[in-house]
């Protein structure tokens, strides 16, 4: 767990979910998956159950290669990140991340924050030795924290989202060595 102060000076808990967490995610992400079209999930296709999501967390939570954490506000989770790795012995030196915070707390430092979490805590795993992520082209706030954070283009996936406007987005991947 750590604790930081945001930029309105609210008082920030970064730490693992719990079982009990599983309601509080479901709504989190029902708000976020409402409020842009930055991420690949639509609200409308967003079907879990307390159940389901409590497996999640608890998978999570028994893979030691695994990171899930939550950025909550007066108990209010304000934030998500996950980490999965490789699990091909391969590319087992290597593992993605996602990224998200509430809308109604962007630009207040919480997503810088969860992925200094990840990144420390990476450093500490010598089995992880790359971490990687994809981003919309257009999420230009994302692309500019992830390379302020040091990461880098990779590659680009062309016309891999396409809006329900019609609109094509390029998905960019970009990684960090640790």
């Amino acid at each position: 767990m750590k604790i930081f102060f945001a930029k309105d000076g609210s008082a920030v808990v970064i730490r693992k979910p719990i079982e009990d967490d599983a309601e509080k995610i479901i709504l989190y992400s029902k708000i976020l998956f409402a409020s842009t079209d930055q991420v690949l999930t639509m609200l409308e296709e967003y079907q879990i159950s307390i159940d389901e999501e409590k497996a999640w967390i608890n998978r999570s939570l028994q893979n030691p290669s695994a990171l899930t954490l939550v950025a909550e506000i007066d108990n209010k989770i304000v934030g998500l990140l996950f980490f999965v790795p490789s699990t091909k012995l391969k590319s087992k030196h290597t593992g993605e991340y996602g990224v998200s915070v509430h809308p109604g707390y962007q630009n207040l430092g919480i997503g810088k924050a969860l992925v200094g979490y990840l990144l420390d805590w990476a450093q500490a795993h010598e089995q992880i030795e790359k971490v990687f992520l994809n981003v919309f082209e257009s999420n230009t706030r994302a692309i500019a924290l992830y390379k302020n954070l040091g990461f880098v283009e990779e590659g680009r996936h062309v016309k891999a989202v396409k809006q329900p406007t019609g609109e094509y987005v390029d998905v960019i991947q970009m990684y960090i060595e640790t």
